[in-house]
């Protein structure tokens, strides 16, 4: 992999958007030799995880919302100028719409440590952060059984620290 421009770093970033978190459990059955658990099941809460991934060190940065559009992006990206304020900051992003709106566009005018390395349009899974959230919905959420959000989003926290950061 190349190395980053001297004094910046490069993160892959994007949002897990309307994750849902459903009692599963219960009835299940097989099809084909697999144990299956029905979609159909009670939701218990709702939240966007925004996440961005320092591709070189690997550490992972995220943040919990109740939703997702332009504002809640600039607040993440904030977010990282605060973990990295003396270095430019490469993001490699989707070309989800939210990220060429008007808001967006005028708040990376006036941030110029922040450049955008943007991702061909339908193209989101060269993204590497796309490994990473199928990681947590295939080892946190699947089968889960959380009784709240707060325990939901202390179990990907604790898989993110323990399990992605590390790689």
């Amino acid at each position: 992999m190349a190395k980053a421009p001297e004094n910046s770093v490069v993160l892959s970033y994007d949002e897990k958007g309307q994750t849902a978190i459903k009692q599963y459990g219960g009835q299940s059955f097989c099809f084909r030799g697999y144990s299956h658990i029905p979609y159909g099941q009670k939701v218990r809460g709702i939240c966007d995880l925004f996440a961005a991934r320092n591709v070189h060190s690997k550490k992972m940065h995220h943040k919990f919302y109740d939703w997702k559009n332009s504002f809640i992006v600039i607040d993440f990206l904030q977010e990282l100028l605060k973990v990295y304020p003396e270095k430019d900051i490469y993001i490699i992003w989707d070309g989800w719409s939210a990220h060429t709106f008007g808001a967006i566009k005028a708040f990376l005018d006036l941030t110029p440590r922040i450049k955008i390395a943007p991702l061909p349009t339908r193209a989101s899974w060269l993204n590497p952060i796309e490994r990473d959230f199928g990681l947590i919905q295939r080892f946190v959420l699947n089968n889960s059984n959380f009784e709240t959000m707060k325990e939901t989003m202390e179990a990907i926290t604790d898989y993110i620290t323990k399990e992605l950061s590390s790689n």
